[in-house]
């Protein structure tokens, strides 16, 4: 399981080690800053996974802030759940999910929904991810 995490939304994928596709599953709100716990927890036991992936954006100066939300994220992961937890660049994931979708809605007047580009960039991560970390 993925997660693509932001201040406002975070996006949640999912994926099939045998096959090493991933596939986009919700986002969630993170309301007033503070992370929903509770629905994270939720999707971990329903989906059992065996490890989480969290993105972790560049270390420029601009991401800095960034990164240790995401770093403080990542530790409470690990402290709740007690699975192992990696993270893996997340470098332009969000950009290569709106381009896929505004390619995926040439022909339709459909607007692309700011949770959609965050559950299909945490699918690209974590296909992302398998393609280093598992053996082909």
């Amino acid at each position: 399981m993925a997660f693509d995490f932001g201040e406002r939304r975070t996006g949640v994928a999912i994926s099939q080690s045998l096959t090493q596709t991933a596939q986009p599953l919700t986002t969630i709100s993170n309301a007033l800053g503070k992370i929903d716990w509770p629905t994270i927890e939720k999707l971990l036991q329903e989906w059992k996974p065996q490890e989480i992936i969290v993105g972790l954006p560049d270390d420029s100066e601009q991401n800095k802030v960034l990164r240790r939300k995401i770093m403080k994220f990542v530790h409470e992961l690990k402290s709740r759940f007690q699975l192992p937890v990696h993270t893996h660049d997340e470098t332009l994931t969000s950009d290569e999910a709106y381009f896929h979708l505004k390619k995926q809605r040439q022909q339709s007047k459909k607007s692309i929904n700011k949770k959609e580009i965050d559950k299909i960039a945490a699918a690209i991560l974590l296909e992302s991810w398998m393609s280093v970390n598992l053996p082909t």
